[in-house]
């Protein structure tokens, strides 16, 4: 199989790295060719610029791994999203990522899944519709959750505590939500209506938005308790 990537960013440095030793490869950056001998082409490229390079090669089997960019509308487009979280500097094991998977044709289908089965056995073919629900929902549970870790280690930092001393929690909460589910794994003040306690985070929360923030998150807590 010839497989062409275009994008040398954090994701197409990945998808290099798994691929190369599997199929036939070239790498492209920015300056891709405009005519491209290829069995497929795949576009690691910011959402902005997907479509664009899309339509560079209107007949040509190539796909897309953006998660919230829809199907676009050539003839041979396809979607090779790997829903996960890449940084360069970080190995990725592709066994354990799960690849979300479209086609606008039904005979390019084997292609696209034979590609994928190189890399990972859990493959998804799934609508751009699911596929932008999930992007939403892996935001949720990835870049929100990052998010809180941040303002806790702030948090912390103005207490002149040590933020490493949340390490064990921090791994523990999200194993504990993937072995149960993750109402059930829901624990703290808010979920035994601990109002004396929740009172007490307030005095000792500092900024004005965390306070916010912290009200807002117990009382979606104790709503969908209430459910």
């Amino acid at each position: 199989m010839k497989v062409a990537l275009i994008g040398k960013g954090n994701l197409g440095h990945h998808l290099y790295e798994g691929l190369r030793t599997h199929v036939s490869i070239e790498w492209y950056g920015k300056d891709y060719p405009k005519t491209i001998d290829a069995d497929l082409i795949l576009i690691a490229v910011p959402d902005t610029e997907v479509l664009n390079v899309c339509n560079s090669f209107k007949n040509q089997l190539i796909a897309h791994t953006a998660g919230s960019v829809k199907l676009p509308n050539t003839s041979r487009a396809a979607v090779f999203y790997p829903l996960y979280s890449f940084t360069k500097a970080q190995d990725i094991n592709w066994l354990k990522v799960p690849l979300l998977l479209e086609t606008a044709r039904k005979e390019d289908e084997s292609l696209l899944h034979e590609l994928a089965q190189l890399l990972t056995e859990k493959i998804f073919w799934i609508s751009s519709e699911q596929r932008e629900n999930l992007h939403a929902a892996a935001v949720l549970v990835n870049n929100f959750t990052n998010h809180l870790y941040t303002l806790a280690s702030d948090h912390c930092t103005a207490y002149d505590l040590p933020f490493e001393v949340l390490h064990p929690i921090m791994n523990q909460g999200p194993a504990k939500a993937i072995e149960s589910t993750p109402l059930e794994a829901q624990t703290g003040p808010a979920k035994r209506g601990d109002q004396n306690t929740m009172d007490k985070h307030l005095l000792q929360l500092k900024n004005d938005k965390l306070r916010e923030l912290y009200v807002l998150m117990s009382n979606s807590i104790k709503q969908r308790d209430e459910l």
